[in-house]
């Protein structure tokens, strides 16, 4: 596999010696690749140093074989960046922001806009004002200003936070399709739902460190056969069981309910099995992992 980019033992202790990343190590290839965290887990700090609006306290990230703080321009050359919070002018058009945006990375071309605004199907709004926009078309604007030039490198941070399901397939689509021809998306959200969906390989982050980096599928099998549905009586008996064990969902019925849990050390023999989910793994990176 080829090396789109690699984080290489990566820290960053801020001035108020909060130390937001600690050991960072690992390579992102062609695709669409996942990066999973609660909110605070190091996620945004991490893609803020991979753009080089951060320098990293200790270790190199290195894009396309660009040192991001020695190479800084040639790392912009070859990404594209939608923060989880684009600044936007409320007064210019669809197609005169996104232009803007273009001249800042150095493009000049108005038929670059104008393909881009094709891509993210915001071609029949181009003339309308950012302010005119639904939550879910500022989005597309976001992704927009990000496609210039057809970077090799595309960095989102949490692209559909707040989108309705229609807009989040569509986003989903539209990233899925830029990462061909050995392009990188980097998809950094806290939605299961996009990792599962999108991407074969993610990384988890858990407060500032790496807890996993690999394929889905070798994540799935941490937790296969740790799953258990469990037939409970009343809340009396659920909360007794939440005191020892990681409840995923609980499911109400017209005689008592049932308990879908994580069983790590095979404490409920009597437990039915259940089919492991992406969101399962995602639990057992978060503290479900009793050991951790």
């Amino acid at each position: 596999m080829k090396e789109n980019i690699t984080f290489c033992h990566v820290k960053k202790k801020y001035a108020n010696g909060v130390m937001a990343l600690d050991d960072i190590d690992f390579s992102v290839g062609s695709g669409v690749f996942g990066l999973l965290g609660h909110n605070g887990a190091g996620k945004t700090t991490l893609m803020k140093a991979l753009v080089t609006v951060l320098s990293p306290s200790a270790g190199t990230i290195r894009v396309c074989g660009f040192d991001t703080r020695k190479q800084g321009n040639e790392v912009r050359k070859r990404i594209g960046y939608l923060p989880q919070e684009l600044v936007m002018y409320p007064s210019l058009s669809v197609f005169d922001f996104v232009n803007y945006m273009a001249e800042l990375k150095g493009i000049y071309d108005k038929k670059a806009v104008q393909e881009v605004l094709e891509q993210v199907e915001l071609s029949a709004f181009s003339k309308r004002k950012i302010k005119q926009l639904s939550g879910g078309m500022k989005r597309r604007v976001g992704i927009a200003q990000a496609l210039v030039g057809s970077p090799r490198i595309l960095v989102v941070d949490e692209p559909t936070a707040g989108l309705d399901p229609e807009e989040r397939v569509r986003f989903r689509g539209l990233l899925s399709r830029y990462a061909r021809e050995g392009r990188t998306v980097l998809l950094s959200t806290h939605i299961v739902e996009d990792v599962h969906q999108l991407c074969g390989e993610l990384a988890v982050l858990r407060n500032g460190r790496l807890f996993y980096a690999g394929t889905s599928a070798a994540l799935l099998e941490r937790v296969k056969g740790n799953i258990k549905l469990l037939h409970l009586e009343d809340e009396n008996q659920l909360m007794e069981l939440q005191k020892k064990a990681v409840v995923l969902q609980t499911t109400y019925e017209n005689h008592g309910l049932t308990a879908r849990i994580m069983d790590e050390n095979s404490a409920f023999p009597e437990a039915a099995s259940d089919t492991a989910t992406l969101e399962d793994a995602y639990v057992y990176c978060m503290g479900g992992k009793a050991h951790a």
